[in-house]
């Protein structure tokens, strides 16, 4: 009996301490625990309200209230399970807390039932760090572009007017490109991000005065999924260049004849027949003599197929009995005129008066006689240069005393037949000829005779000696030589000899040979 006593006190004791035992171990796991919700265990969204395509982040603040540091992430899933999206570890110190979080992005619209749990590789995750939530998903948001208005002026350049819209939701940016187009060929010419608000905003795009045949606009989401397709976010269209046709046309003027220092009036229309308005310019009428401005004004632009009446006051009015003058109307990039001529009364209108610009005929003479003195001098330095001496087979250019020589009359001599006299008389000369000497009168044509027969013996004397030697030779072994004429030392290559050469100083032309 005391043996069964003790079997069932020791039976009693191990059951108690058994469940000591299973008592201090729950305990114990429970202290294990060292991530807690930091506050709330509520988790938070971002991004709402949501549409289609778009990013949401799902967090929660996560604190560590263990003696060690871990890591933990967030974990989404659907109420099925599947469609995870995962979080980046985030690794938290003992005693701090941080943010965890994890991205969502929405496939289809309505209400979206998520779980979500905070999971560590570290374990000791409280159980309050798990739960569910519910997001509404709308459908994804409309992008609109068109163009509104497009209009090409000389005086402002290509403006363009384009919608851009946006269905309801939330605010969205997008970049919008603007490109033209010339010959087939696209050049992008501007680039801008926007925010859009739902609904329509207009915007200008000024572009100067671009060489281009379309202008192509491009609208761009940025960070998000529209619900149309990009090919309807671009918008092209034609546009073409501004011309102008300006022309001017006078009326008649008063007075018909003004005097010197009146004013005159002249009646004028500035027309255009272009298709674009003109640029605002000055009307002038200049002299055509001396360029002088007669009267100056500025006129306003002229609309496309309009025209523009005035009255010009010109004076006061020169001293002429002609003015010649143009009335030009002129415009950044354009110019046009119409000719004006006035017959006036002049001071001396008594007097015999040109039927021309007195000015013109002036300024024409001073002109002439310029062009008539350069050419006299080109001429006289062309006709006294001296000719290359290199080439033999070249004719030597003569002198102008030489040709001055051969103008003179032709003489010829003729000797007195009582004194021996020589005397020089015209060739053509064949009277009577008086010796001033010995006042000897004899016939010229006898003494030519004579003369002749003495002449002819000694021309075949001196045949043989001109034959051998027509024209002067110098000879040396060295560069220089002299002039056989007037010993002027001159330099002659022994290369280039035998060669034909003209002294400087006395212009006779010589044979210059090695000898």
């Amino acid at each position: 009996m005391g043996v069964v006593s003790a079997l069932l006190g020791l039976r009693k004791t191990a059951v108690l301490t058994l469940v000591l035992v299973l008592m201090s171990s729950s305990t114990s796991g429970e202290g294990e625990k060292m991530f807690y919700p930091a506050g709330s265990s509520d988790i938070a969204v971002t991004g709402e309200p949501a549409h289609i395509g778009d990013e949401l982040t799902a967090s929660i603040l996560v604190n560590n209230q263990g003696s060690n540091s871990g890591s933990v992430r967030l974990v989404l899933s659907d109420s099925t399970g599947s469609n995870l999206w995962v979080g980046k570890e985030v690794s938290i110190s003992p005693g701090s807390s941080r943010e965890v979080s994890a991205p969502l992005v929405p496939a289809s619209s309505g209400a979206l039932e998520l779980n979500w749990e905070v999971t560590s590789d570290d374990g000791g995750v409280s159980a309050e760090l798990n739960g569910s939530f519910e997001v509404q998903v709308y459908e994804s948001q409309t992008l609109g572009l068109g163009f509104d208005s497009v209009e090409w002026t000389l005086s402002h350049g290509l403006d363009c007017e384009i919608s851009a819209s946006l269905s309801d939701g939330k605010q969205r940016d997008v970049n919008l490109s603007v490109s033209l187009v010339s010959q087939g060929v696209a050049e992008e010419v501007q680039r801008f991000g926007i925010t859009l608000d739902p609904g329509l905003r207009t915007l200008s795009l000024d572009l100067g005065q671009p060489d281009a045949d379309y202008v192509l606009v491009t609208l761009e989401p940025d960070g998000w999924s529209p619900s149309n397709s990009a090919s309807n976010l671009t918008w092209q269209t034609s546009v073409t260049a501004p011309s102008i046709s300006p022309s001017v046309s006078i009326g008649a003027h008063e007075p018909d004849s003004p005097g010197t220092g009146d004013y005159l009036n002249l009646p004028y229309w500035l027309n255009n027949s272009g298709d674009s308005a003109t640029l605002p310019g000055v009307l002038r009428v200049v002299s055509t003599s001396d360029g002088m401005v007669l009267a100056q004004e500025n006129v306003l632009a002229v609309s496309a197929g309009e025209s523009y009446p005035g009255v010009l006051s010109i004076g006061p009015w020169p001293d002429s009995r002609m003015v010649e003058a143009e009335v030009v109307w002129m415009m950044d990039d354009a110019t046009t005129s119409v000719p004006l001529t006035i017959f006036s009364q002049s001071e001396s209108g008594g007097g015999w008066e040109l039927p021309f610009d007195v000015m013109a005929a002036v300024y024409g003479a001073f002109i002439g006689l310029a062009v008539v003195l350069v050419g006299m001098i080109v001429w006289r330095s062309v006709s006294e240069r001296t000719p290359s001496t290199e080439d033999g087979s070249k004719i030597l250019r003569e002198s102008r005393i030489t040709r001055r020589l051969e103008r003179a009359p032709q003489k010829r001599e003729v000797k007195c037949p009582s004194c021996e006299q020589r005397l020089s008389i015209p060739t053509e000369h064949t009277g009577s000829v008086r010796c001033p000497a010995c006042t000897t009168q004899f016939s010229a044509g006898d003494a030519e005779k004579g003369e002749e027969a003495n002449e002819q013996d000694s021309r075949e004397d001196a045949s043989a000696d001109s034959s051998a030697s027509s024209e002067p030779v110098a000879r040396s072994l060295e560069e220089i030589l002299s002039c056989p004429q007037c010993d002027q030392k001159l330099r002659i290559p022994i290369e280039r000899r035998p060669v034909r050469s003209r002294c400087p100083a006395c212009r006779t032309e010589f044979m210059a040979e090695v000898g």
